[in-house]
């Protein structure tokens, strides 16, 4: 029976601990849903092109 009470107690734990993170989680994106969520991997990424500290490289020797 003790089994049984401790199997009961994690689920009622583990629902409730779902149940909090999922409503912060929809507090903290009011304006999120699946259909944008999904297309994010689209949107254009802005790059920076690198920079290296040091000397600047050497010109390669033009061969004809």
């Amino acid at each position: 029976m003790n089994a049984i009470l401790l199997t009961v107690f994690i689920g009622f734990v583990l629902v409730n601990l779902f149940v909090v993170l999922f409503l912060r989680y929809r507090k903290d994106a009011p304006l999120s849903s699946a259909e944008r969520d999904s297309l994010l991997p689209f949107e254009e990424e802005t790059c920076r092109p690198a920079t290296r500290p040091g000397p600047a490289p050497a010109a390669a020797p033009h061969v004809r």
